[in-house]
């Protein structure tokens, strides 16, 4: 009887003890908001492009919107005119939400004869930046044209009266690309316009004045660096001929009149719209400090029309998909090019193997007709244009086309680039999908033939390979924004085949950890976007109905339209850093070299982990030799090395450790 009571004593103070320990931490999400506005679900009139934090952890989400517009089910009446609030036209908000969802302010671009585009956003220093494409009718202001621009309403009865000479932006005709500064409570502090003139000359003898970043569903990205310059990621249609300028023309000053000259002619009279990747650097006076083209040059692209072996000529397609900055202002670029598309160059036309020179050394490289045409590259510039190295991904198939991958998106964190992308997998076609070399294949999931859903990451300093982590699931595509959280790598991705919408998590190294649903009930729509503040996540997306994730937190967005969707999910956990990763990255680190200085030999040695490959750079990144290893141990010779310092770097499961040395002459 005692030992009853003395057990049953004992476990009542168990209990007791564990009501008292604080519970585990468990994330949960907090709430959810939406817009809406008409048009219809597949003209993504209402979505998000941008989304970030602020210090004190309030919230931006930038993105486009449709006419009737409404917030959380009540209208959004930004101008006491429901003509303009109504016109159902395309336009632009910005908003921003404490950390609790409750909006504080928005601001709005809007006209009422074409649809206005958001490009980009960034938050820093309690300011907020963005860039957008407006229009003013090409005509000289036509009775009923207006635009609303950030709280300003202009008419064409209040333009007509200004001397044509006189007229600047936004007060101008015209089309312009818009960078505006406002300050954290929304007050605009500055704003300028860029209007580009195509080198193509039309009939008449007119060349079309357009925006500096063209519209559509890509990515139009810039930085505000440390010293108030603007850089700007860009595709330019590549129309015209090479004695002809491509001209910016920036906030309508004269004096500002920049003639840009482009190597290479299109073929004259094509339904094809070449285009390449163009970046731009502007001084905080807003003068043009340079433009340039992303693409140098190029070897073995032909086309149908001029067969040659040696190309400048864009005949490509190229795409940027992501941008993102360092401490340093660094600037890592991704996105994919396509060649050999319908009507464009046709892959046996090409002379193997087909390089895309980034600059005079760096390139990128398609091996044959049997690799992909169409490919992802990386590359890291500075704040001056100068490539610093590049990458991207390799894809081989026995059939045309047999794999592909396409980077979605790239966020830089803790001397790593990490990106989301998605590629093919095809058993019997033999396709596959390498990062660096085929010494880093693409991980496979199960049998699966079909799309493979991936993060990617690189080291920030080469550019090199570290690791990568597949989504667990067939059919799974991913979102456009991956985002790093204490060395937790998130990702979103739809499962197809479920019609499963799921955030994913996997250590650096890409060993998956877990997954959580993101809805409930509801549909999902790309694209999707994370954004991460300390132990919490924003998560934004598409939705065509009401949306339910979980805690019963819900969007209740009309049916029939598009919605842009954004929800906070908390986690305590996320605060602090994932246990596991740098602990093994520092075993890596047990690496011996020597001797150092050395005239010679190089011997390299891992006390506890086997080398798989090792490669020498210089100190731009360039890669001088690599080689394979498989052992614990090895040696290289480095008579061909002349003299000077260099970078050793040793990848063994994923991880990779870099060690300085020098050599001295013989």
């Amino acid at each position: 009887m005692k030992q009853i009571k003395l057990l049953f004593q004992m476990l009542s103070m168990f209990v007791l003890l564990a009501a008292a320990m604080p519970a585990h931490s468990q994330g949960e999400w907090k709430w959810a908001n939406y817009w809406s506005g008409t048009g219809a679900v597949n003209q993504f009139y209402n979505r998000v492009i941008k989304t970030a934090f602020d210090d004190e952890g309030n919230i931006y989400v930038y993105g486009t919107i449709g006419g009737q517009p409404i917030l959380n089910g009540t209208p959004l009446m930004f101008i006491d005119n429901t003509q303009v609030c109504y016109s159902n036209q395309q336009s632009i908000l910005l908003t921003k939400f404490d950390t609790l969802g409750n909006l504080l302010w928005y601001k709005v671009v809007k006209m009422n004869h074409m649809d206005a585009y958001s490009n980009w956003m960034e938050v820093k220093d309690d300011k907020v930046y963005i860039s957008g494409n407006l229009s003013l009718s090409d005509v000289d202001y036509t009775p009923g044209t207006w635009l609303y621009y950030l709280d300003t309403l202009i008419t064409a009865s209040q333009v007509r009266p200004i001397p044509a000479d006189q007229r600047r932006p936004p007060y101008k005709t015209g089309r312009y690309t818009f960078f505006a500064t406002l300050d954290s409570d929304g007050n605009l502090l500055e704003d300028h316009f860029v209007a580009a003139f195509e080198r193509k000359i039309h009939q008449g003898g007119v060349r079309r004045e357009w925006f500096l970043c063209e519209p559509g569903l890509g990515f139009r990205p810039f930085h505000i660096d440390r010293n108030g310059n603007t850089f700007v990621y860009t595709k330019l249609t590549y129309d015209g001929l090479e004695t002809d300028p491509y001209t910016l023309v920036i906030d309508g000053d004269t004096n500002k009149r920049y003639d840009i000259y482009l190597p290479g002619s299109t073929p004259p009279n094509t339904t094809v719209n070449f285009n390449t990747g163009m970046m731009y650097k502007f001084s905080p006076d807003w003068e043009l400090v340079y433009a340039k083209s992303m693409v140098d040059h190029t070897e073995g692209i032909a086309t149908s029309w001029e067969l040659q072996q040696d190309s400048v000529n864009a005949h490509y397609r190229l795409y940027i998909q992501g941008m993102s900055v360092d401490e340093d202002d660094n600037m890592y670029v991704s996105g994919y090019m396509s060649l050999g598309m319908s009507g464009n160059d046709g892959g046996n036309l090409h002379q193997y193997p087909v390089r895309i020179y980034w600059d005079s050394t760096h390139c990128a490289t398609i091996q044959d007709i049997s690799s992909s045409i169409i490919f992802s590259y990386l590359i890291k510039y500075d704040t001056d244009g100068i490539v610093q190295w590049c990458n991207q991904t390799y894809t081989r198939g026995d059939q045309y086309q047999a794999a592909m991958a396409s980077w979605t998106g790239v966020y830089q964190y803790d001397e790593s680039i990490f990106l989301t992308g998605h590629g093919g997998y095809d058993v019997e076609q033999n396709g596959l999908v390498y990062f660096d070399n085929e010494s880093n294949p693409l991980q496979q999931y199960q049998d699966n033939r079909s799309i493979v859903t991936f993060f990617v990451r690189y080291n920030a300093q080469t550019g090199h390979y570290i690791s990568h982590g597949i989504v667990p699931a067939a059919d799974a595509m991913c979102g456009l924004l991956p985002t790093v959280v204490n060395n937790r790598v998130f990702a979103y991705a739809d499962i197809i085949s479920s019609s499963e919408s799921k955030i994913f998590q996997w250590k650096n190294d890409g060993t998956f950890i877990n997954s959580m649903d993101v809805l409930t009930s509801g549909d999902s729509k790309h694209p999707s976007i994370l954004s991460n503040n300390q132990d919490k996540l924003l998560f934004s997306n598409g939705a065509t109905s009401s949306v339910t994730f979980g805690n019963n937190v819900s969007a209740n967005c009309p049916s029939g339209r598009s919605s842009a969707v954004f929800a906070l999910y908390q986690n305590p956990e996320l605060a602090e850093p994932y246990v596991g990763i740098s602990d093994y990255e520092k075993e890596v680190s047990h690496l011996k070299i020597w001797p150092n200085p050395t005239n010679s030999f190089l011997y390299i040695e891992s006390d506890n982990l086997s080398i798989d490959y090792i490669t020498i750079t210089d100190l731009t990144g360039k890669t001088l030799m690599r080689e394979s290893v498989g052992d614990s141990n090895t040696f290289i010779n480095l008579f061909q090395l002349p003299a000077g310092i260099y970078l050793l770097e040793a990848v063994s499961k994923g991880q990779i450790i870099t060690e300085k040395f020098v050599k001295i002459k013989y």
